[in-house]
């Protein structure tokens, strides 16, 4: 969907406002993720990296020491604000929760995309990151594959405020919907994005439940465990088919031990890379992004292809 008239020249006045003529070693782009505590946001900061020495300018990843702060993420963004930032990008923890600090940066002149996570009601410039909606449906069809009707799963989710987390459990669930395929969901828990409390969750369903066969795990923070710990978290069983999020190495590796049947695999990397490079399209050259939605796409990862996943960097 293409920028309406009233953004457009909304971003006209505040591409004139903006430090177009500052040399770039100038300008400071700053990246804001839900938390610092997961591995998937070290290959976001890869991307945002490699862009900033790409186009000479400085980068910085600043977030919440633990996930799902929404305070803490506001007030960051708060502090960023005063201090002038040439541009943000921010994955909300809680879209309600900082669409006000976003439209006051973008007052502030300072332009502002979302990533990972969207906050739509603000006046966000762009999202940058996986359709979400259309990946928990890829995620169901992975897990149809190893069940049959009348089978009961269960899902795991990092935090019930999440945008990007809601939107593949609501993809996920009207996939299986459409299928007709007759299957039990018994519970959803919340691990407050935190690996420990993810698998105690899913080693005390996993055990208080026998007839459980399937898991959909909407991120990562079960599966960056070793194989050990992980097959603590599944009561020591095999016969369970697991769906999750990301393509962190321990997550490749219980793919390659055939503990976690698929992973949907977002491009972290992208999308720190495209933020900076859109901001400082914004900001240093005057161009104005084509569409409110930049999609950077999914891979599917299974045991036919993890090798091959598995020796690319992370």
């Amino acid at each position: 969907m293409h920028l309406l008239r009233p953004l457009s020249l909304f971003l006209s006045g505040m591409l004139l406002s903006l430090g177009c003529s500052k040399p770039p070693a100038s300008l400071r782009y700053v990246v804001v993720p839900k938390a610092l505590t997961n591995p998937y946001w070290f290959q976001v900061e890869d991307g945002m990296k490699a862009a900033g020495e790409k186009l000479g300018v400085r980068v910085e990843m600043i977030g919440p020491a633990q996930a799902s702060d929404v305070t803490a993420q506001v007030q960051i963004l708060e502090s960023l604000i005063a201090s002038r930032v040439s541009g943000l990008a921010v994955s909300p923890n809680d879209p309600d929760g900082v669409t006000s600090v976003i439209d006051r940066a973008v007052a502030a002149g300072i332009p502002v995309l979302t990533f990972d996570s969207d906050a739509p009601k603000s006046k966000r410039l762009c999202y940058v990151g996986t359709d979400n909606y259309t990946a928990g449906r890829a995620a169901a069809r992975q897990l149809l594959l190893y069940l049959k009707p009348g089978d009961a799963y269960a899902i795991l989710t990092g935090s019930l405020g999440a945008l990007n987390l809601n939107e593949r459990i609501r993809g996920f669930r009207d996939e299986i919907a459409e299928q007709q395929a007759d299957l039990r969901e018994i519970n959803l828990l919340n691990c407050d994005e935190t690996t420990d409390r993810a698998l105690d969750q899913m080693e005390d369903l996993t055990r208080a439940t026998p007839q459980l066969k399937a898991w959909f795990i909407t991120g990562c923070w079960a599966t960056v465990t070793p194989k050990g710990a992980f097959l603590n978290a599944l009561d020591q069983r095999r016969d369970i088919a697991v769906i999750a999020f990301d393509t962190v190495k321990e997550e490749l590796l219980l793919v390659k031990e055939g503990l976690v049947q698929a992973l949907i695999g977002q491009r972290p990397y992208e999308m720190g890379y495209r933020c900076v490079e859109m901001l400082h399209d914004i900001v240093h050259n005057q161009k104005t992004p084509a569409s409110t939605t930049l999609s950077t796409g999914v891979d599917v990862i299974t045991a036919a292809n993890v090798d091959s996943f598995l020796v690319k960097p992370d």
